[in-house]
């Protein structure tokens, strides 16, 4: 379990948890929930409250899909060259990579890990998306001989929003998981943290 005290908080995860209730992002804006309700996120070591969260209901979530296909119908994310998109990932990878201690203590705090762990799961999801960032420059047409005359095309599309419910247990490691692959194909991405453990998909937003 944790063992961090405030004492031993970042600046940065003591501004952020002392902000007010945490908001949601949607198309690069931070959000609060419709109605205006809120729930709390605790230490599961010591039981102390953390934060305020704002509760988004299915209206929010409704908003917040719309824009990601917006998104992907508008903003030409998925006509990107592949060249461009991988440089996008990277930079989100290197974007997270500074402020990796301080995401690891937000992940520490909110789902009881000892901070080494949480912090091998930030590496991991910068890895993922480095990974995928490389991937996305060879997500391109083929075209191959299939018989004498005839040629067959294989044609990479994205599919256009995605939306993804992560568990507790591996909060920011799996958000990695997910979204690399997506946006690398040129999807957009809904993002849905488990209750227990909200802070660093907000804190990435």
């Amino acid at each position: 379990m944790s063992t961090t005290t405030a004492n031993d908080l970042y600046p940065e995860v003591q501004a952020f948890l002392e902000g007010g209730p945490l908001r949601g992002v949607v198309g690069g804006k931070e959000i609060e929930s419709t109605g205006g309700e809120t729930f709390v996120t605790s230490d599961p070591g010591s039981g102390k409250q953390l934060a305020e969260v704002f509760n988004f209901q299915a209206a929010d979530v409704d908003m917040a899909v719309d824009v990601a296909d917006a998104a992907f119908r508008k903003t030409g994310w998925a006509k990107l060259p592949q060249n461009e998109r991988s440089a996008l990932l990277h930079r989100l990878a290197d974007a997270v990579e500074q402020q990796k201690h301080i995401i690891a203590q937000l992940e520490s705090l909110d789902a009881g890990k000892i901070e080494a762990q949480a912090q091998g799961d930030v590496q991991n999801f910068v890895d993922t998306v480095r990974y995928f960032a490389d991937l996305a420059q060879h997500v391109q047409r083929r075209s191959v001989l299939a018989v004498k005359n005839h040629e067959a095309w294989t044609v990479r599309q994205p599919y256009g929003a995605c939306g993804f419910i992560f568990p507790w247990n591996f909060p920011f490691l799996l958000i990695g998981w997910g979204i690399a692959p997506a946006l690398a194909a040129g999807n957009t991405v809904v993002i849905k943290p488990a209750e227990d453990t909200p802070m660093s998909a907000i804190y990435l937003g």
